[in-house]
């Protein structure tokens, strides 16, 4: 009776990990991630100015309550959810770009002209 090979089922995980789709799917959370983290720098510098400028008394009325630190946590909190989901979609909005060039024949097209049946 034989052991079974364990380099096959490491050899197996590596193939799973390293695939096309893995790496797609990396490079999709990847992209996902900075470009949330950009608007995440938005929204600390732009709820940093609002409270600097005390714009509409924003700041004023904060240190005045005794609640302070929920409504700073707050406020970044919402303008993290906001900033970062239009840096977001800006993001995924301006990847299609390239497609909008009445030029451009998808590989779709060119399989169909060329008769290719996969």
């Amino acid at each position: 009776m034989t052991k079974p090979d364990r380099k096959s089922k490491n050899d197996t995980s590596d193939e799973v990990r390293n695939s096309q789709a893995a790496r797609e799917a990396r490079s999709i959370v990847r992209f996902m991630i900075e470009h949330t983290a950009y608007g995440g720098v938005g929204a600390l510098v732009f709820g940093a100015l609002v409270l600097f400028f005390d714009i509409g008394g924003i700041y004023s009325l904060a240190t005045a309550s005794r609640d302070a630190p929920i409504f700073i946590f707050l406020l970044f909190f919402g303008l993290f959810i906001t900033f970062g989901g239009i840096s977001l979609g800006i993001g995924i909005m301006t990847l299609g770009g390239f497609s909008d060039d009445d030029r451009y024949r998808d590989e779709r097209t060119r399989n169909r002209d060329s008769g290719d049946d996969r």
